[in-house]
Parts: C-alpha cells; structure tokens; sequence
C-alpha cells in the first residue's frame, strides 16, 4: 500500500490560544491543525505546507523574531512526557526534540536572539524550561506553582533582551 500525502486542508478549529502567528516575513501565517503545523502562504498565489511530526494535537506554537524557527508543542497521556520540536522554517524539517513536560506543552517562546527558547508545562506539569537552541539541552527548570491553586498559562521574553523573561 503507498504512502497518503497531505496536500492541502480546509479548516481552522481555533482551539490553541494565541494559535495564528504571522511569520516576520509577513508573507506566511502559521497554526496547528490536529497534530500537524499548517505554514500558509497568503501573499501573493496561495499555497501550503505541513510540519508534520507530532503524535498528538498540537497545544502552542511559536515562532523566533528572526523567522527562522518555528516551535511547537503537543498534549499526550497521562504519565508520559510531551515532545516540544523545533522547525527550520526554510527547509520546514525538523531541526530539534525535546522532552520534560508531563502530559502537555502549554506554551513556548523564543527569545529575541533565537539562542533560548522558554517551554511551560501544562497543569499536570507545573514547570518552566529554558532550552538551548542550538545544541538542544534543557539549560535550567523551576516550578510555576505553590500548591495554592492556579498556574502560570503563557510565557514571553521582553523585546530586546534575552535574559528578561516572564511566566
């Protein structure tokens, strides 16, 4: 039996908060559908693409100020950790995997250098990870919460600067 090739897709859920990012190059927007990325084109003739890589659906995407990387990541079961990738915009491959939030990723930022980027686990999670971009190692991570009661939904670098960030 032959391979199924996506070829295009009709649709948007709306489900991922902050889901339609347009890429720096103001030619593209981006946003998961399911457990794929849909990178379309909106200037000029239209077309499509897929970053397709994920097991599950796809919680949070992001994309650097440069536009070369595009990151994304997904839910999965209870018990098992859920994989952050990062993309090569241009060749739209996949460049980096990474795994240490439990059940889901609930959002992603790059800092304004592309060197960082900043993951927050979901409810079932509670941590916040800064990774290296460029050699993919997870470089610290603390927790969110105090056992109070609510949890940290969104993370983000200031501007200009990557050592200034919140959660």
């Amino acid at each position: 039996m032959g391979e199924l090739n996506l070829v295009g897709c009709i649709g948007f859920a709306g489900n991922v908060v902050h889901g339609v990012v347009t890429h720096p190059d103001r030619e593209h927007i981006i946003y998961p559908l399911g457990c794929n990325i849909v990178v379309q084109k909106i200037a000029g003739k239209r077309a499509q693409s897929f970053l397709q890589g994920h097991t599950d659906f796809v919680t949070c995407i992001a994309v650097s100020q440069s536009g070369r990387y595009v990151a994304s990541g997904q839910q999965t079961h209870q018990g098992f950790e859920a994989d952050i990738i990062i993309w090569d915009f241009q060749s739209r491959q996949e460049l980096r995997r990474f795994k240490l939030h439990k059940v889901k990723v609930q959002a992603l930022a790059f800092s304004p250098s592309d060197m960082f980027l900043a993951s927050l686990g979901g409810v079932d999670d509670g941590q916040l990870a800064m990774w290296d971009v460029d050699n993919g190692k997870a470089l610290c991570s603390a927790r969110t919460r105090d056992g109070r009661g609510g949890q940290a939904l969104t993370v983000a670098f200031c501007n200009h600067n990557d050592s200034t960030w919140w959660g």
